[in-house]
């Protein structure tokens, strides 16, 4: 008789979801993971356009796009997190300042994680849905700080 390893089939889904992960953290871009029905779609997060301008209004203007360098922990809070939430079909979206990363659930409840502190907002506790999914990662993280929503 031939050993095999059998692995759970949410890991085989979530292989190739945790490579689209990677490459855009090795870019340095920010991303989200959406579901449309069971199927994940990890595309890249846009911001929020504030004017148009045409090609002649902006003629002249230097544009920066550089590549960030994201810190190894933070990198690896995002690749375990997205581990855990793509299989359980949890939306998230990830956007990166200039040393910080933010990981967002929805518009009021995110984690932002610096190099000196994390910052874990509108949660009324770390053992919340979808938080306590990830909670054991965030103990890498000195100065765990929870804001809980008021009211």
């Amino acid at each position: 008789m031939i050993a095999t390893s059998v692995s759970p089939l949410s890991d085989n889904v979530a292989l190739p979801k945790l490579e689209e992960v990677k490459a855009f953290l090795d870019q340095g871009k920010p991303f989200e993971v959406r579901f449309e029905g069971d199927e994940a779609r990890i595309s890249e997060a846009k911001g929020v356009v504030k004017i148009s301008l045409s090609k002649e209004e902006t003629k002249g203007i230097r544009m920066r796009k550089s590549v960030r360098k994201i810190p190894s922990a933070q990198k690896e809070f995002v690749v375990n997190s997205a581990r855990i939430l793509i299989p359980k079909k949890v939306p998230f979206k990830v956007t990166f300042g200039p040393k910080e990363t933010t990981f967002r659930f929805d518009l009021d409840r995110y984690i932002h994680i610096y190099p000196d502190k994390c910052a874990v907002v509108g949660f009324n506790s770390l053992d919340e849905h979808p938080v306590s999914l990830v909670r054991e990662f965030l103990s890498a993280f000195p100065n765990l700080k929870l804001y809980m929503p008021r009211g």
